[in-house]
């Protein structure tokens, strides 16, 4: 006789089964929160720059709380704590498992020639992602989300005419677009024997290279409207608007070698100093975007203090509008130095263009106002961080801190009567551990200060940015995607 009996499995046995899937899965319903939640963000105001009217916006203004202290660099800076999003092939350096987040609160101050200052105060989100690593792995699985660019302003200005009176013109805007990213990095590393003392050696790795690829999904909405108030209700009103929604589908090929130039042990085989340098490099192709756009013009006449509508003048809608996001490409290069007692310092330079022009003529004409055009985004970044000596003699918080600082320049992708909008940021920050946590978690700060504006503009933007942030990684003796050796 054959007994047969039943068992049932609860989600815990699914965990205990498949650490790897499980681990897959909980990727995949943050990445879908985030997704959600980054759509919901769009909705609201999250720019207030009257600048951000022309194209899609004002293009990657937040960082990773890391890159935002080192002037946004994220090509070759790369560290064991935070992975940045522009670069996929820096998710091999973390050392585990790391859930990452941030949120930035900005302050923008607008100084018009005439005087009478403006401020405003605003918040976003920063990038939020998940590497899955083993520990001490080869290979990474990235998944994330971040902001890709955001419009908000709201401009009044009044004016007289002859023979109508006094009139009111409204600019009002709002939306942005996001990435979504998914990909995949992995590591290569070479060893060779140097000398410890006179009589012995030790082998290290002397060359690394860290290759990842990453496939981005761009989407979006951005909307903008005008009206034209006459005062006087014996005369009709005129309203404009303009709705974006884009998509885009690309990807990111990173890369980053790192080669020893010089390593020093004692003839008691232990680390003395080491001299690396690192060159990065993010290569984007252009992809294929598709945009659904519609424009209203219509009359209206302000009733209340709302605008009614009373005649379309104009409308046209234009579906699956197939244009070109363009090709980017980022390169740097850094030095870093590490010491046996802890102390440590990199020191690193990067450049980096995306060719807008190649793709203007790809472009719908509604995405951009009368003489304003299309140019090649460039900027120029350099970054410093280093580690104090001895940490165990100081502060057990501040004496394990990261510091870093970085200046920058460079310009967004769009010229406004033959000048292009320029920037100068400077910038600083920390990492310090998360004190508790009893694993290598850690809490990040970034702030930054710049100025923006184009020659002839009769403004200029100051701005004042905090990047706050955390990276999670898992308690020791949670063994994330390591067999177990006992059930």
């Amino acid at each position: 006789m054959t007994e047969h009996t039943s068992e049932t499995i609860v989600p815990s046995d699914l965990l205990r089964l498949s650490p790897i899937a499980s681990t897959f899965l909980w990727g995949l319903a943050l990445l879908a929160i985030s997704l959600i939640f980054h759509s919901n963000a769009e909705a609201q105001q999250s720019e207030f720059s009257p600048f951000s009217r022309y194209g899609f916006g004002l293009i990657n203004q937040t960082n990773t709380p890391v890159a935002t202290g080192m002037a946004g660099m994220e090509t070759s800076m790369a560290n064991s704590y935070q992975f940045n999003p522009g670069n996929p092939a820096s998710a091999t350096f973390l050392t585990q498992t790391t859930l990452q987040g941030s949120g930035v609160g900005t302050r923008l101050t607008m100084s018009p020639a005439t005087g009478g200052d403006a401020t405003a105060t605003f918040g976003s989100t920063g990038p939020l992602g998940l590497v899955v690593k083993r520990k001490n792995g080869k290979n990474a699985l990235i998944l994330g989300a971040s902001n890709y660019s955001n419009s908000g302003y709201a401009i009044t200005r009044s004016t007289e005419v002859a023979g109508v009176g006094a009139v009111e013109e409204r600019y009002v805007g709002q939306g942005g677009l996001s990435n979504a990213n998914i990909g995949w990095g992995r590591v290569f590393r070479a060893s060779r024997y140097v000398s410890a003392g006179e009589s012995d050696s030790i082998r290290v790795s002397f060359r690394s290279l860290h290759l990842g690829i990453q496939t981005q999904y761009l989407f979006g909405q951005v909307s903008r409207s005008s009206t034209l108030d006459i005062v006087d209700p014996t005369f009709l009103d005129h309203r404009a608007l303009v709705t974006a929604q884009h998509r885009s589908i690309s990807g990111d090929i990173g890369a980053i070698v790192d080669q020893l130039l010089r390593v020093r042990y004692s003839s008691k085989r232990e680390f003395e100093s080491s001299l690396a340098l690192r060159l990065g490099g993010v290569y984007t192709p252009q992809a294929k975007l598709l945009s659904d756009i519609t424009q209203l013009d219509e009359t209206t006449q302000t009733l209340g203090g709302i605008a009614v509508n009373l005649d379309t003048a104009s409308f046209s809608s234009k579906l699956d509008y197939a244009g070109r996001m363009p090709q980017s490409i980022s390169t740097g290069l850094s030095l870093h130095f590490d010491r046996s007692d802890g102390m440590r310092w990199a020191a690193g330079i990067e450049y980096s263009t995306t060719a807008w022009s190649d793709v203007a003529d790809d472009m719908a004409p509604e995405l951009l106002s009368d003489k304003v055009n299309w140019i090649d985004a460039e900027a120029l970044r350099f970054g410093v961080q280093f580690n104090l000596g001895n940490s165990e003699q100081r502060n057990p918080t501040w004496g394990k801190a990261s510091y870093r600082i970085g200046i920058a320049k460079g310009n967004q992708p769009f010229e406004v009567n033959g000048s292009p909008l320029t920037y100068q940021t400077a910038s600083a920050g920390f990492t310090i551990p998360l004190v508790g946590s009893r694993s290598l978690s850690r809490i990040h700060f970034g702030m930054e200060f710049g100025t923006r504006s184009t020659e002839n503009s009769d403004y200029q933007e100051s701005i004042y940015r905090m990047n706050i942030g955390i990276s999670l990684m898992p308690f020791f003796k949670n063994n994330w995607l390591v067999p177990r050796l006992y059930d």
